[in-house]
């Protein structure tokens, strides 16, 4: 049944029912409209059954039509996913990554990596956005890295690390603010949006909720100082800015050199966590990419684990 032209008709049908529109379809397609109509007619006649439901200005898939389209869309991703890969195994491997996490935790082991696997080239791009398959697939992604509390539908997980919460503010303002846990005029610093759909204060409002009632911060008038990256609220409570909400990946360095403190010995579970997504996981490149970054979360938990106790 499969032959040069039910191929080619199957091409266009997937693009005209994602589209909902033979006129959409035909401009993608660089075709008239009154060509692409004619081969999802054709097609349909082949088939024996309709595949859309023709109304005024608008498209609907028949049940038939939207079982095709699953069918035929999953198909053409794989072999499209699959040319990509092959064109390049000796090539650039590219990873799309949470900004902050980048920034402060992946960017400076990504040395050691390439030490390792000098043959494997890395580009790194920090990206807030979720990825799903389409979105890896039409920006060229190998490898997502986010923060995410949800798990993706069309694209498993392998998770990397969870992630504790904890207030820490610079040495020099917890010497000038000793009450500093029941003032008043608390300045919190925090990321607006801690994760793609996060609430406001997420991560305060976990931290406040999970701390034992010694440790939480007393209610009153706060300031609340926001960045839409958590590094920069990290880097505000360096400067004495006010207390961030630290997430310990992003902060263990920092408190090992004594360059924030924790206001209480007091960490709570993150609602997030980091993990690790890749449209081909048998990818050569993607595998050993992955074994690397896992030992080296391994081995971050255990230096966590001396320094904070979780």
């Amino acid at each position: 049944m499969l032959d040069a032209s039910i191929l080619a008709s199957l091409r266009c049908f997937d693009v005209a029912a994602r589209l909902l529109s033979f006129t959409a379809a035909a401009s993608q397609l660089h075709l008239t409209q009154s060509a692409v109509s004619q081969q999802m007619r054709q097609l349909e006649q082949r088939l024996g059954y309709p595949l859309f439901v023709r109304q005024h200005r608008r498209l609907q898939l028949t049940a038939q039509g939207q079982a095709l389209y699953r069918s035929v869309s999953a198909a053409l991703q794989d072999i499209d996913s699959t040319l990509q890969q092959l064109a390049r195994q000796d090539s650039v491997l590219h990873i799309s990554c949470a900004p902050s996490f980048a920034l402060d935790w992946l960017m400076p082991r990504l040395s050691a990596f390439q030490q390792q696997y000098p043959a494997i080239p890395v580009r790194l791009r920090a990206e807030f956005q979720r990825m799903n398959r389409q979105d890896m697939l039409a920006a060229g992604v190998d490898v997502s890295i986010r923060y995410d509390p949800d798990e993706m539908a069309d694209l498993p997980g392998i998770p990397l690390l969870d992630e504790v919460l904890l207030p820490v503010a610079s040495p020099a303002l917890l010497a000038a603010q000793p009450a500093l846990a029941t003032a008043n005029s608390l300045t919190r610093l925090h990321d607006s949006a801690a994760w793609d759909g996060a609430p406001p204060f997420a991560e305060w409002d976990c931290w406040q909720q999970g701390a034992a009632a010694e440790f939480r911060f007393a209610p009153g008038a706060w300031q609340e100082r926001e960045y839409n990256l958590a590094s920069l609220s990290l880097a505000a409570a360096c400067q004495g800015q006010g207390v961030a909400m630290a997430r310990a990946a992003q902060v263990l360095e920092l408190l090992q050199q004594g360059r924030v403190q924790q206001l209480f010995p007091a960490t709570v579970a993150a609602p997030a966590r980091y993990v690790l997504r890749s449209l081909r996981p048998e990818d050569r490149r993607v595998q050993l990419f992955c074994q690397w970054l896992q030992q080296q979360c391994r081995q971050f938990a255990r230096q966590r684990q001396q320094l904070l106790g979780v």
